[in-house]
């Protein structure tokens, strides 16, 4: 009953999002995400948490101003996430630009054929990045972790896959990755999210260790296909975004298997890291980064049983 209800609540708000004019709705949410914000709801305490952690010298009144940003532009993905499948491919090229189309055109070129992975996060709209990028003619293929209730992970995905992307489940996609990027597809890896420690390895993310998932780099390490830094940026005008591609992030090679996919980690994430430091408004803030850390460190969340 509990997943009925939380599946039928999301399917009411984006059905209610997706059924006013857009610049309403995209107002709708940006009010909803900051009275989020005000009214300390969920999340909001581990987002201040994830705050201190990533900037100790900013002064706390700083850091709930990001907070507020951060939150109104998650309820302006909200809405954007409404509209995903109700937008033609022209409407989406219009709404979303591309900066660093050389970055793309190298990585195409050292593919050899193959595909690229996309190393991205819940950063921008990122639920519009996928949908942005197959309606300017990239193939791609998302990993994305299944929600533990069925019914709201059914809802969410055929959101997803209105806008064109193929996706894959986390844990059960080694296979299918490796022929999306046989088949020449842009996989994307969001690599902004914690993990146990038999899944990940241990690198510095704002200058505190934090557990990434070590799949990502051995996915690029045993396909050969180049790391593009990928990012959506919602740019001033809030209904325009801009994907910024960076230059592919270098991925060593030494022999040593454990030592390679351990620094890989490291530059993936500091790929990341940079990103955020550069536009922190625009980070969903409320995920518990920093949840498992090594033996005998101590844990930022109260609460926290994941070691």
């Amino acid at each position: 009953m509990r997943d009925r209800l939380a599946a039928a609540s999301a399917a009411g708000l984006l059905a209610a999002l997706g059924h006013v004019p857009f610049p309403v709705a995209l107002r709708m949410g940006a009010a909803l995400g900051g009275s989020w914000a005000r009214l300390a709801g969920p999340r909001t305490r581990d987002a201040l948490i994830n705050l201190r952690i990533a900037f100790p010298e900013w002064r706390e009144v700083e850091r709930r101003r990001v907070l507020l940003r951060a939150f109104e532009n998650m309820g302006r993905s909200l809405a954007e996430f409404a509209w995903i499948g109700r937008w033609s491919e022209a409407e989406l090229r219009g709404r979303v630009g591309i900066r660093g189309r050389e970055h793309l055109d190298a990585a195409l070129a050292a593919s050899g054929g193959r595909g690229i992975v996309v190393l991205t996060g819940h950063f921008g709209s990122f639920e519009l990045l996928a949908a942005a990028m197959v309606a300017h003619g990239f193939p791609v293929a998302v990993v994305h972790r299944s929600r533990e209730n069925p019914l709201l992970d059914e809802l969410l995905s055929q959101r997803r896959m209105a806008g064109g992307a193929k996706l894959f489940a986390r844990g059960n996609a080694a296979r299918g990755v490796l022929r999306a990027l046989r088949e020449g597809r842009f996989l994307a890896l969001p690599y902004d999210q914690n993990c146990r420690r038999r899944e990940g390895v241990f690198v510095p993310f704002f200058g505190r260790l934090a557990c990434a998932r070590a799949a990502p780099p051995r996915i690029a390490m045993k396909s050969g296909a180049p790391v593009l830094p990928v990012f959506l940026h919602r740019q001033a005008d809030p209904l325009q975004h801009e994907a910024v591609v960076r230059p592919a992030v270098e991925m060593v090679s030494t022999g040593d298997l454990a030592a390679d996919l351990r620094e890989n980690a490291r530059r993936m994430t500091e790929a990341l890291e940079s990103e955020i430091r550069a536009a922190p408004e625009q980070w969903v803030w409320v995920h518990r980064r920093w949840r498992t850390q090594p033996p005998g460190e101590p844990r930022p969340y109260p609460g926290n049983r994941w070691r």
